[in-house]
């Protein structure tokens, strides 16, 4: 009876529609197709069932929770800050700003389950990239991932600088996805 009553309420609950007419930092990893159609609809139309909602509201529990000690600590400086490039027409909202000796970087939080913590030898290519926008927006030459393990809550973090390798292809696929909408031609696959 419980569960059928949180079942409902999850996907009956009113959502936050995603910004439209702009390219997200999380979705940046994505096809130039799946670009072109976000950018009109958001990709924020689909409903997912009430588990996968747990998912999504418990990895919002870790970043809050992870946020609170660092900033009881003294080394998160802003918490959920607000990412904007005109030119690209990003739009986001980054985990933080941390600063540690002196020097700052944008700080990027993600939960993970044990196969996937445990096999990390590097960040994931998608957050690489996610975080690379973020330091460019942002103009933070350095930033930090730091990952959860959702199955016992071990952490690791790795700290990158920005790296053109990664951010370079992504800001022409943009500009390769704003001419398709300019022309009104759905990219080509990619």
């Amino acid at each position: 009876m419980l569960i059928e009553i949180i079942n409902e309420y999850l996907v009956n609950r009113p959502r936050d529609k995603r910004r439209i007419h702009c390219f997200h930092p999380s979705s940046l990893h994505k096809s130039a197709q799946y670009l072109y159609r976000a950018y009109f609809d958001g990709n924020d139309n689909q409903d997912f069932d009430a588990r996968i909602y747990r998912i999504f509201d418990n990895g919002h529990a870790v970043h809050e929770r992870l946020q609170k000690y660092l900033n009881d600590t003294g080394v998160l400086v802003e918490a959920e800050v607000s990412v904007e490039n005109e030119e690209y027409e990003i739009v986001g909202t980054c985990d933080g700003i941390i600063q540690i000796d002196a020097k700052q970087g944008v700080l990027e939080i993600k939960s993970i389950n044990s196969n996937g913590f445990y096999s990390l030898h590097e960040p994931k290519p998608e957050h690489q990239i996610q975080l690379n926008v973020y330091m460019f927006c942002l103009d933070i030459p350095q930033g930090c991932i730091l990952y959860e393990c959702k199955d016992n809550q071990e952490l690791r973090e790795f700290y990158l600088k920005q790296d053109s390798n990664v951010l370079d292809p992504v800001l022409e696929k943009i500009k390769y996805v704003q001419d398709c909408i300019r022309r009104a031609q759905v990219p080509d696959e990619d």
